[in-house]
């Protein structure tokens, strides 16, 4: 009996070596070159761990990858897809905006529900790649979140202590002032530094409805939405973004006054972390969430999403190969650490030590934006609205009742 028992032990560990091997020799038979469209630098780590990952396990392929200007990003891609050179990998938003959703009606992704193995990965956090129960992306293992980053040195110098309500919030904008110091840095030129400024603001300034925006019964548009746009512009007039706030150029130049000592605090997503470090390796940053008046802090987050394969790829094998090691855990904590991001995954741990402290939250709200895609009348695009025209509020160029109004007519 001992004899047959070690003589299935050792067939059986020759077929897992058998399969090894088949596995081995199939990833080294897949051959070409691919490329992936990033739409941001700040991503840069995280993409160089995973290729690097990929690589180790295809070395045959070649993975070539570009970072495409984030404003014209979609714009770029699209011209690409239309003259049939389009990358073999691409990032969109998924489902968080318009866009994922109008590339899968123009036939120019591939449909990964048999493609990819998503075994490995949180079946909730899928929803932000898939339409109509089909898989079109594959999302990342961490929460795209918004937080209050603060120069901690200069928080102590000054004897200034993270703020337990909202009005204490305000209280300690205008006494950073007061010293002479930008209380917060940002850039009024994109829609999107606008809107990770907003969103965390928004929840603090009335919680409660923006609790509301989980299930619709808060609307986008609903007053507290208007009202608190409103408190922005009038911190804008005290100073609070600084005396030349409409003269920051763009996203470089908020990261820039912000890790340079001008400002206290800059308000920005969870990916945004190594950026400050990078620029400023000797500053310390830490992060919080702004309260609401009676203290509750919450964290607006949604899933990061990942890539898309484009439909037309010459390079199938290789890219569904790429797409399908995006899916595995050993991707998705490269992602995670390289972003220093919150992990939306138990099996990932969270990158850093700030992450953590972004985390620290008592609880999670929907992204208003992320109504506007959700909750759009059909054939209508919110996002678009959002994205044209929020910058025009802040540089004087329509109302903030304008603005919400638009939004207004093209909504559920």
């Amino acid at each position: 009996m001992k004899k047959l028992l070690s003589l299935l032990t050792a067939l059986a560990a020759a077929a897992v070596l058998s399969a090894g091997a088949v596995q081995a020799r199939a990833e080294e038979e897949v051959t070409g070159t691919i490329t992936i469209w990033e739409h941001n630098t700040s991503f840069e780590t995280s993409l160089d761990g995973v290729v690097k990952g990929f690589r180790e396990k295809y070395p045959n392929v070649e993975v070539e990858y570009e970072f495409k200007d984030g404003g014209q990003y979609y714009n770029l891609l699209n011209i690409a897809i239309q003259s049939g050179d389009a990358p073999d990998i691409f990032w969109t938003n998924g489902m968080a905006t318009n866009n994922l959703n109008e590339l899968i009606k123009a036939d120019a992704v591939m449909d990964l529900t048999d493609v990819v193995n998503t075994s490995e990965l949180q079946q909730q956090n899928l929803g932000i790649g898939t339409k109509e129960g089909r898989l079109y992306s594959v999302p990342w293992s961490c929460i795209d979140t918004r937080a209050c980053y603060y120069n901690k040195e200069m928080f102590e110098q000054h004897g200034w202590e993270l703020p337990k309500t909202f009005d204490e919030f305000e209280a300690l904008l205008q006494k950073q002032k007061d010293a002479g110091v930008i209380p917060i840095s940002l850039n009024p030129n994109s829609c999107w530094d606008l809107l990770f400024a907003y969103e965390p603001i928004l929840s603090a300034f009335d919680s409660a409805y923006t609790m509301g925006l989980a299930d619709y019964s808060a609307k986008a548009t609903d007053q507290p939405a208007r009202d608190c746009l409103n408190r922005m512009l009038a911190w804008a007039d005290k100073g609070y973004f600084g005396d030349n706030f409409l003269g920051v150029a763009n996203g470089d130049a908020m990261v820039l006054t912000f890790t340079n000592g001008e400002a206290a605090m800059c308000l920005a997503g969870s990916w945004d972390a190594n950026t400050f470090t990078d620029n400023n390796p000797n500053m310390k940053v830490g992060a919080f969430q702004i309260p609401d008046k009676d203290g509750v802090t919450g964290m607006v987050g949604t899933n990061a999403n990942g890539f898309s394969v484009y439909k037309k790829t010459k390079n199938e094998l290789a890219a569904k190969a790429f797409i399908q090691y995006c899916a595995t855990t050993e991707a998705q904590q490269a992602w995670v650490d390289g972003q220093g991001a919150v992990s939306g995954d138990p099996k990932v741990k969270s990158g850093s030590e700030i992450a953590g402290e972004i985390a620290h939250a008592d609880r999670v709200y929907t992204s208003w934006q992320s109504v506007l895609a959700n909750h759009a009348k059909e054939g209508e695009n919110a996002s678009t609205l959002f994205e044209n025209d929020m910058p025009k509020v802040f540089q004087g160029e329509m109302t903030t009742d304008a603005f919400f109004d638009e939004i207004a007519a093209v909504m559920e």
